[in-house]
């Protein structure tokens, strides 16, 4: 502390040269308003750094080495505190084929981490005053066949949408690119009717969010990635991440871009994901955005999540939305995952690190996990090249993140 404390005391000394004589007691010291706002700001970052607990870098290291060797992990985790990083390691390679190594830069699919930058993104337009999130969906595009439901539906997986897994896939052209605009034109033919009436239960739902995709454009007058780069990424300088309008990942600037793998434990190998017969819907399924089609890295989520802190582009109020516990009909909160759900975000109550933001990501090939525990300002990202179900197993790594007095007796 003592280091810190002079490095006040000169910095004051240089800016007021009249301040001649010091003594410890505050009532007694004669204080410029711009030492005492130096003063100020010295033992409030002091305070937040005591009462910091530390991070458990070798609990996390652990987790992800032992499931790196058993090809159940290949990727990069970044753990933030305060937003200064104090663990940032890859595991694998960012291509296989190619014996690439995984850097700052190197780039994922995060798939449904994709879907809070498209809350956000309608959040922004309702702070311009361009929409209300309670209007109905059909106030912007008429042709939506639904007339009951609002964009607050889309946002909190509310509206009763088809499931399309088990309606629409089917009656997809294999042979073409399918997205959003072949999606709207078959829900406006009426062939695949609401499950429910809006707002009356929970189901996640990938095509409410390409609904909200289309609705940004609209809206904006902007198409989705531009409207993306310009209003949320390039001024939160995440330079490495890019809306696409497509999830087809032959359609996606390859430069630093981490290749998709499964891994084959008959041919010891990894797999390209995308080539697997398996996994062909990601080709003729390819071009859907707003749902899934966000490209980032590692460091670039963590600016994002420094946003979501400061700021300067989404205000305080629209965040503290999209982390208020949504409600259905009845008034009841939604309770799904074992938590809530706001906007973008399941909200958690953890029993150590209180608030707890969470959402995930998967597509053949990747998968993705995006933890903000907003009491400690814990942040924790997973960005893997690599998809095995185990993932959502042995990152639930919450319990394990801090050092205390307790786990070292």
């Amino acid at each position: 502390m003592g280091k810190w404390f002079s490095m006040y005391f000169e910095l004051y000394y240089k800016k007021e040269r009249e301040f001649n004589t010091l003594k410890l007691n505050y009532k007694t010291i004669k204080m410029s308003n711009k030492f005492k706002i130096y003063l100020i700001a010295f033992l409030s970052a002091f305070s937040i750094s005591a009462n910091a607990q530390e991070i458990n870098t070798s609990y996390i290291d652990s987790v992800f080495n032992s499931n790196y060797k058993l090809h159940k992990f290949s990727g990069m985790v970044l753990v933030a505190q305060m937003g200064k990083i104090v663990f940032n390691k890859s595991y694998g390679l960012a291509n296989y084929e190619l014996n690439q190594s995984f850097n700052d830069d190197s780039r994922f699919q995060i798939a449904s981490l994709s879907k809070q930058f498209t809350a956000y993104a309608i959040l922004y337009l309702q702070q311009q005053g361009k929409l209300s999130i309670d209007d109905y969906v059909a106030k912007y595009l008429p042709r939506f066949p639904f007339k009951n439901i609002t964009i607050r539906h889309l946002l909190t997986h509310t509206s009763g949408l088809p499931n399309s897994e088990k309606s629409m896939w089917k009656d997809y052209d294999t042979k073409s690119i399918n997205g959003n605009v072949q999606m709207l034109d078959m829900l406006e033919t009426n062939k695949y009717p609401l499950q429910w009436e809006p707002g009356q239960k929970w189901e996640y739902s990938d095509i409410g969010y390409c609904t909200l995709g289309t609705l940004i454009e609209v809206v904006s007058g902007e198409r989705y990635d531009m409207f993306m780069k310009k209003h949320l990424f390039y001024p939160a300088k995440m330079e490495n991440t890019t809306a696409e309008l497509y999830t087809d990942i032959r359609k996606i600037d390859p430069s630093n871009l981490s290749i998709g793998y499964e891994y084959d434990a008959i041919k010891n190998k990894y797999l390209p994901a995308d080539l697997l017969p398996k996994n062909s819907f990601v080709q003729y399924l390819g071009g859907f955005y707003g749902d899934g089609s966000v490209v980032s890295t590692a460091d670039d989520l963590l600016k994002w999540d420094q946003e979501l802190y400061n700021n300067k582009i989404i205000t305080k109020e629209s965040v503290e939305q999209s982390m208020t516990p949504s409600r259905l009909n009845d008034g009841k909160l939604i309770e799904e995952w074992g938590g809530n759900y706001g906007i973008g975000w399941g909200l958690f109550s953890h029993p150590e690190l209180g608030k707890m933001m969470v959402h995930g990501g998967y597509q053949p090939g990747f998968l993705s996990k995006f933890m903000r525990f907003t009491d400690q300002k814990i942040t924790v990202i997973i960005l893997s090249n690599t998809s095995d179900d185990a993932f959502w197993t042995y990152t639930n790594i919450a319990d394990g993140l801090l050092i205390n007095d307790n786990k070292k007796k």
